[in-house]
């Protein structure tokens, strides 16, 4: 019996913005809470053969999240922080709560717009000092939140390379916890509409209050 092999009709192009930022607020328990580079980064991805619709597309070092905080002139022992997550599809475009935002359609547009979990987050650093490290995880809904290092966590100090480090501590000193990379992957199939579509992924730093 032969078989055929048969075509990839679609083609689309995901493209992933990273906003990275500092909750603007006066500090309270630490002297300073940065993040660096606090600026976005864009990623593209066209999918266009097979392998790319079976295995994924897989972007590692997408983005470096180096985090800076410092205790105050007269330390206070409940300074740490926290590092969070989020994704925004643009709703006010009309964007349903589960896909991604479109912003360019090809073909007829009745099938299915890509959903939000076909995107795949995976954040690592060498003391794998977020429980998820690691692991490709992914958002299901507009604004759904994962937690790299939680909010209102126990104080962990700096130097020991373990899980939950959220003590005062920086990239420049202790760079295995205070240093993230981030890595992207997208398995979309082969059921949606092809087109250029959008999302964008938010991390926030804080400090815990």
């Amino acid at each position: 019996m032969m078989h055929t092999t048969p075509q990839v009709k679609s083609l689309f192009t995901l493209a992933v913005t990273m906003l990275m930022f500092v909750v603007a607020q006066a500090q309270v328990h630490c002297g300073l809470v940065q993040m660096e580079p606090n600026s976005s980064v864009n990623a593209m991805m066209t999918f266009d053969d097979f392998t790319k619709y079976n295995g994924g597309y897989i972007i590692n070092g997408v983005a470096r999240i180096k985090v800076r905080v410092e205790d105050k002139a007269v330390i206070d022992p409940l300074c740490s922080w926290n590092l969070i997550m989020t994704i925004d599809n643009n709703p006010a475009a009309g964007t349903p709560g589960n896909e991604w935002e479109e912003l360019n359609q090809y073909g007829s547009g009745l099938g299915q717009n890509p959903t939000i979990d076909a995107l795949e987050i995976r954040v690592r650093n060498s003391c794998s000092t977020s429980p998820i490290d690691g692991l490709f995880i992914n958002f299901t809904n507009n604004m759904d939140v994962i937690d790299i290092i939680a909010p209102m966590l126990p104080v962990t100090p700096a130097g020991s390379c373990s899980v939950n480090t959220n003590g005062p501590g920086s990239y420049m000193t202790n760079y295995d916890e205070f240093n993230f990379t981030i890595d992207v992957r997208v398995r979309p199939g082969f059921d949606f509409n092809p087109g250029i579509f959008q999302l964008n992924i938010k991390f926030r730093l804080e400090e815990n209050l």
